[in-house]
């Protein structure tokens, strides 16, 4: 079966009946509006969880027909994303008509709101990693089907979970330095890196025959291509604001014009960008009804990823029991962040660190008040930040023995 008939996937449910008032009550801190669709709204948006992406998808294709591999399209490919078409006097159609999508400029991109929104990013230090560790990478497993791709491909299978981290940090890094989304920035080109990688794996399952679209939709599909990219931007401001982080409007603003971009380039329909943070949250209700609960799987993968810090502390008594320390605060993290409830679902403990987190918002929120108030601590803080992660990120290669590549998988693990 295709994905190409027009159908509902079992794992949607009805807007309107499921239990929403805790999450819409949550909305009124960001936004006056109410944030629940209409059934046109919705009845357009359902459609998404049966769509690739398109543009990649054919690009992939051409890279596994016999003119492409006669052409070593893969190569070409490489060489246009990192010094662009020039010395290439016929580049293949194809590879063309890829690079003209990726290279378009969009009427709304304002550069300078994207710079700001790095910086943005980058001065929240350490909390950045906890924030995109223990809420976006925990949020992207709450939902059993968005979790199948890492499933079959043995992405985040407890040996591999350490590289997984390191892409997405590096994928992290590489987006929020300055210029980094400019075309031959490092964010640009690890996005479409990405973007190429999701292509091939979603090419993969679909030719499996053991991908059910009739529960999970089409692998990768926009709908969860959507839902990742709010947990980079909406739940990654929210998790900073919890801890006592602040921002402005503008800040907030420009923070979502960044990953609106960035969306874009990792091939997210630009009609369900979110072009604001109310709009995110209008969004994210509709991912809410259309995601199922954690499963098996969804446990693994969280397992998976607390038992890193035990997997890095190695033999040592001492920094294993430290281990277990950060073990119980980053899972106190994600159980404030998302409730009781669903951190039972995904296999969490309750941990007595939860009365750690919650002495870090007034401290942080003390610090952010004393930046505000000083001049030139933003742009300090910037700066610190950006060093911080420069060097977290070269530790991490280092520690991992290599660098993020974002090949696909040879072949499934399931």
């Amino acid at each position: 079966m295709t994905s190409a008939a027009r159908f509902m996937p079992s794992r949607v449910s009805d807007p309107f009946q499921r239990d929403t008032r805790k999450f819409r009550l949550l909305s009124r801190l960001f936004t006056a509006d109410d944030i629940r669709p209409t059934a046109e709204q919705f009845a357009e948006f359902v459609p998404y969880l049966l769509m690739g992406d398109a543009p990649a998808d054919a690009l992939i294709g051409y890279f596994m027909s016999d003119e492409g591999k006669q052409v070593q399209a893969r190569v070409l490919f490489n060489q246009v994303l990192e010094q662009g078409r020039a010395g290439i006097d016929d580049l293949p159609t194809p590879l063309a008509t890829f690079f003209d999508h990726v290279e378009r400029v969009p009427l709304w991109l304002d550069r300078g709101r994207v710079e700001l929104a790095a910086k943005t990013m980058r001065r929240t230090g350490g909390f950045a990693e906890l924030v995109l560790r223990n809420a976006a990478l925990m949020g992207s497993y709450m939902a059993a089907s968005a979790t199948k791709p890492l499933m079959f491909t043995g992405r985040l299978a407890s040996k591999n979970t350490p590289r997984r981290l390191t892409e997405t940090a590096t994928y992290w890094v590489h987006v929020t330095r300055p210029q980094g989304l400019e075309r031959f920035g490092a964010g640009f080109k690890t996005t479409i890196r990405v973007r190429i990688m999701h292509a091939q794996v979603r090419y993969m399952l679909a030719h499996s025959g053991k991908w059910d679209y009739q529960a999970w939709g089409h692998p990768i599909n926009q709908a969860d291509m959507l839902a990742t990219n709010l947990l980079f931007s909406q739940l990654f401001l929210l998790g900073l604001q919890s801890l006592g982080f602040r921002f402005t409007a503008t800040e907030r603003d420009s923070v979502m014009h960044l990953w609106r971009y960035a969306g874009y380039l990792m091939g997210v329909d630009e009609r369900i960008l979110p072009t604001s943070e109310a709009d995110a949250w209008r969004l994210s209700y509709m991912q809410y009804a259309t995601q199922d609960r954690p499963d098996d799987d969804s446990r693994a993968l969280v397992q998976a990823l607390n038992d890193v810090p035990l997997q890095r502390a190695g033999d040592s008594l001492f920094f294993q029991q430290v281990a277990k320390l950060e073990i119980g605060y980053r899972g106190a993290f994600t159980r404030l962040l998302f409730g009781n409830r669903l951190a039972n679902e995904l296999g969490l403990k309750p941990s007595p660190m939860i009365v750690a987190v919650l002495a870090t918002a007034p401290v942080v929120f003390a610090a952010e008040t004393m930046r505000q108030a000083i001049p030139g601590a933003t742009a300090l803080m910037a700066k610190l930040g950006g060093w911080y992660y420069e060097r977290q990120l070269a530790m991490e290669l280092k520690n991992s023995g290599g660098h993020a590549d974002y090949q696909a998988v040879k072949q499934l693990a399931r």
